[in-house]
Order: C-alpha cells, then sequence, then structure tokens
C-alpha cells in the first residue's frame, strides 16, 4: 500500500469593513494537510495492585512509555460463576508513520501474544483512532503573514478608493496562524486518510485619508 501526504493552497478569502475613519479587512488562507500519521489506542487490562511502571515495562517493544498514558478506568471483571474481580484498564495512545503502520501493527501484534502467554493477568488490546498531521509536517507548512499583509491591504485599498479614500497607517492588527490540525477517526477495519485544514488569518485596521 502506497500512501502520500500533500500539501495544497486555497486562494485567500477576503472580508472589509469600510467606515468613515477606517477600514478593518480580514484575509484568510488555508492549507490541506494530509496525514502522516496513524493514532493507535492501547489498553490494558490489569489487577489493582499493579503500577504504570508494571504495564510500561510489560509493553516494552512497542515504544510506549509513561509519556504516552492517557488515563485509567476502573472495572469490575465477570468471569463465569466467579464474583466480579475489580481490574483496572490502562489506556495509550501511540503515534506511528504511516508509512509504517504494517510495522507497528505488527510489534503491537507480537507484544499482545507475548502477554497473553505470559498469563501473568495482563490483558492487551489496540485499534487504531485515527490519522493526524505530524508537528514536523505542520511546522515544515508556516502560514506567511506577510502575503496574508499583503493580500489585506490590496483588498482594503479597492474598498477605500470606491469611497473616495486612500490608506493611511495600519491602526491595529490580529492574526490567528494555526497548525492545528486533526484526522478523521476511524475503525481499524475501516480505515482510511482524511485531509485536515490549517487555517491562518489576518484581520487588519487601516486609517483613511480623503482623496
Amino acid at each position: 500500500m502506497r500512501l502520500a501526504a500533500g500539501l495544497v493552497l486555497f486562494a485567500p478569502l477576503l472580508l472589509g469593513q469600510l467606515d468613515t475613519n477606517s477600514v478593518t479587512v480580514t484575509a484568510s488562507s488555508s492549507a490541506t494537510l494530509q496525514p502522516d500519521e496513524v493514532v493507535f489506542s492501547i489498553q490494558v487490562g490489569s489487577g489493582v495492585t499493579a503500577t504504570l511502571n508494571d504495564i510500561v515495562a510489560a509493553l516494552q517493544g512497542t515504544g510506549i512509555t509513561s509519556a504516552n498514558f492517557t488515563g485509567i478506568n476502573s472495572v469490575q471483571e465477570v468471569s463465569g460463576a466467579l464474583p466480579p474481580m475489580p481490574m483496572e484498564i490502562w489506556l495509550f495512545t501511540l503515534a506511528a508513520p504511516l508509512a509504517k503502520i504494517k510495522d507497528t501493527v505488527a510489534q503491537l501484534t507480537g507484544v499482545q501474544q507475548m502477554i497473553t502467554k505470559q498469563n501473568n493477568g495482563l490483558q492487551m488490546s489496540f485499534s487504531v483512532q485515527g490519522t493526524q498531521v505530524s508537528q514536523q509536517l505542520q511546522q515544515s507548512q508556516p502560514c506567511v503573514l506577510s502575503d496574508l499583509l499583503a493580500n489585506a491591504r490590496t483588498q482594503a485599498q479597492n474598498l477605500a478608493s470606491a469611497e473616495g479614500f486612500t490608506l493611511d497607517v495600519i491602526q491595529a492588527m490580529s492574526s490567528t496562524i494555526s497548525t492545528s490540525v486533526s484526522g478523521q477517526g476511524q475503525g481499524f477495519s475501516s480505515f482510511r486518510l482524511g485531509a485536515a485544514a490549517a487555517p491562518c488569518t489576518v484581520t487588519v485596521k487601516f486609517g483613511l485619508v480623503r482623496q
């Protein structure tokens, strides 16, 4: 299976509002980033005496550390005619490159089988939680603030000229430059890729001078 990541740039969206003393313009652009990582959800069941260090040690070989720990749930295990037994469910997430999804599945499966053979009271399961854009890819596609500002100035000048004004100095400016994107959550059996948008926005208020 060949998986690829790409970038598509869309034309900026320009919005403006003109009053007697100033013109305020918002320029936006967005990049569609293809997720390059798959996120696995790992669950490990244990007795109530187990510690986080015990569970991480049992997961050795998967690349999971305590930094991947996301939470713990307490449940009651029901087994046949025996009374319910308290049990802890340890939750982890693991991000891996899409290009290495088969290798990661093989590693997780190998550890799962080893835990089963050891019969030490632990139970492990895993599934695909979704996809995401890696921090490396996000940071490689930064928003270009100077381009947004140039677009905002052009739009503001067009609005001002239509009313007999020229632009003066910038009176205020705010920007939202975000690469916070998320993939589409998928079950393992229906896994597919989903694109995600990283928006960039700048709002600029220009003073006006009558022509």
